[in-house]
């Protein structure tokens, strides 16, 4: 299927519910140089089976970043722009981003920045890297503090998602649900409500397909990409600058990011929400709730404030509803931790 996707005055063309082999043949690669930009695990996986599609009239190079979600630090930007120097300006060439959130941000910022008349498109491989496909922004971070050095808006002029390598994934198919939960609490409490009901259980969630929801994505970032793009990003950031931080993986840090910017909204706003049957139900979908003993939660909170004081947060009118922009306050904070303790200690003894 093909939808053009119009966000921030800019748009692209977006293929979805085919595979990348069916996608990559339709594709015009005849006389172009072409750039792959990818993490080494996906690399790993489809340099060869994408091999297939160069046309001998075509050469190509891949540039391999780490695995990791933040890829696209200020370091790796430069080693891709070095990398850029073995390519000429005088043939057609096309920048083919494929892999996480991290190259997605990495190859949109440096099409915008260089001097190549360049055709981008991207190979989203979670629902997680087409949301950031989605959201046209791109930022190059900090190598230590994952801090934005810089950032920019980019539109693709193409998107091809094949939501079967979504679903091959296992840890990374539940990060992709939180995707989709991030969707409900902004935007519509009756899709929150759905997702429950779709995936009571890990067992359900590993077992179906998230193909389902490539055109409701779409529809929900066409709407809303930046309120979705920042909600529980200041959070997750804030684990960066915490000390002992390093407890939590990158997955976890997003996870804890979007459960504590939830948390707070419902504590300081009053919100009507069952927060603790929230936190039962990611329990049951195998996330985990108990933050390591080695972090602080008064250090972590002052991070957060820290950082929503340069960039206030918005607020969450009710669940599906983004306000008035906020900074949390310390005492906010400290509430919301000892509830969500509270809720925690709870569980565990039921």
């Amino acid at each position: 299927m093909e939808v053009t996707y119009r966000n921030k005055q800019k748009e692209t063309l977006i293929t979805y519910g085919e595979t990348v082999s069916s996608m990559m043949r339709k594709k015009d690669l005849a006389d172009k140089q072409i750039l792959f930009c990818g993490n080494q695990r996906y690399y790993d996986l489809y340099a060869e089976k994408l091999r297939q599609f160069i046309p001998k009239t075509s050469s190509h190079e891949w540039f391999i970043t780490p695995n990791n979600r933040y890829c696209n630090t200020m370091e790796t930007f430069q080693e891709l722009i070095r990398f850029l120097d073995r390519f000429g300006r005088q043939k057609e060439t096309i920048f083919i981003g494929i892999g996480n959130e991290g190259v997605i941000e990495l190859l949109g910022f440096t099409h915008h920045v260089t001097n190549f008349q360049a055709e981008l498109c991207f190979l989203p491989v979670s629902l997680r890297s087409f949301a950031q496909s989605l959201s046209f922004a791109d930022q190059i971070v900090s190598d230590k503090t994952l801090m934005t050095v810089m950032e920019i808006e980019e539109a693709p002029q193409s998107i091809l998602f094949d939501h079967t390598l979504a679903d091959q994934q296992t840890t990374g198919k539940m990060v992709d649900l939180l995707t989709l939960i991030r969707c409900g609490i902004v935007c519509d409490y009756p899709f929150l409500q759905s997702l429950y009901g779709n995936f009571p259980t890990r067992e359900a969630l590993l077992q179906q397909s998230f193909s389902a929801f490539s055109e409701t994505l779409i529809n929900y970032y066409q709407l809303y990409s930046e309120e979705l793009r920042d909600f529980g990003k200041l959070f997750e950031k804030a684990f960066f600058q915490t000390e002992n931080g390093s407890l939590l993986s990158n997955s976890m840090k997003t996870m804890f990011g979007l459960l504590f910017e939830l948390a707070w909204n419902v504590s300081a706003n009053n919100l009507h929400f069952n927060f603790k049957n929230f936190v039962i139900w990611l329990v049951r979908l195998g996330f985990p709730i108990v933050m390591p003993e080695g972090i602080s939660m008064a250090d972590y909170g002052q991070q957060v404030i820290a950082l929503a004081q340069e960039k206030p947060l918005d607020g969450l009118i009710q669940i599906g509803e983004v306000g008035m922009k906020k900074v949390p306050t310390q005492k906010e904070l400290l509430q919301t931790f000892e509830v969500y303790q509270k809720i925690v200690t709870e569980i565990r003894g039921e």
